[in-house]
């Protein structure tokens, strides 16, 4: 018996990360869906012709999709969408620790 795969809709995006510029940002976080966080990355931008997302995701974590999603193209096109939408979660915690770290290593380049 095989097991239905989840919807597109029946997953959570988490950001845990944000750094970058005025231009552009690289996000880190994970797609959180039944007990599986799987990380993803991706670059965000936009000023001329509005706000896009391009999702980097590495070869393990596309296997892993493809198994709980099968189409990983899908997938794709809708987290982009998610994301430029808003639709995902700030993890507050990691977001400080990655801000404090990024000051810590912004004070480095100025001694």
């Amino acid at each position: 018996m095989q097991r239905e795969k989840p919807n597109l809709s029946d997953y959570k995006i988490v950001v845990d990360d944000v750094s970058g510029g005025e231009i552009a940002n690289i996000v880190k976080g994970y797609i959180s869906v039944g007990s599986e966080k799987i990380p993803f990355k991706g670059i965000a931008y936009g000023r001329y012709g509005g706000q896009n997302f391009a999702p980097k995701i590495s070869p393990q974590s596309k296997k892993r999709l493809k198994a709980v999603f099968g189409d990983v193209s899908k997938f794709e096109e809708d987290l982009q969408q998610k994301i430029v939408k808003g639709d995902f979660e700030v993890d507050q915690a990691a977001a400080e620790a990655a801000k404090k770290k990024e000051e810590r290593e912004h004070q480095h380049t100025h001694l």
